[in-house]
């Protein structure tokens, strides 16, 4: 459990970097099979899925804080690369479509927006 643990450690501070996982196994000083061994037994997922994984949580953090943020620059600082076969993962993992969560994540950010600037609660009603 610990060796999960320091490795989920080290995708939060490496996310961002192209990680290999030989590079990982060797950081934590341990091997690739008895980490491989470790993430099946304590995740049920690679450390190669528990890698992805992270990634596109921190991808639907990063769309939902700063939805006007282009989704290439997105894509890139959570550490997945080229944009190609990146929504196709986040639609598989989510099971949201990419556009339509983006036009969710955009509209809740102006509301939030529009709360603040309209803090009294005449500003919620919608005239009739």
């Amino acid at each position: 459990m610990q060796l999960v643990i320091e490795a989920m450690r080290y995708f939060g501070l490496h996310f961002r970097d192209p990680l290999e996982i030989p590079e990982l196994a060797h950081a934590l000083g341990t091997s690739v099979s008895c980490l491989d061994f470790s993430f099946e037994r304590i995740r049920g997922v690679t450390p190669v899925r528990a890698l992805q994984e992270y990634r596109l949580n921190k991808l639907f953090v990063t769309l939902t804080d700063q939805p006007r943020l282009a989704l290439g620059k997105a894509i890139r600082a959570c550490g997945l690369g080229q944009t190609s076969g990146v929504v196709a993962l986040f639609e598989r993992e989510f099971g949201i479509d990419m556009p339509l969560f983006l036009l969710t994540s955009r509209r809740a950010a102006e509301d939030r927006l529009f709360r603040l600037q309209h803090p009294e609660a005449e500003a919620l009603v919608l005239p009739i």
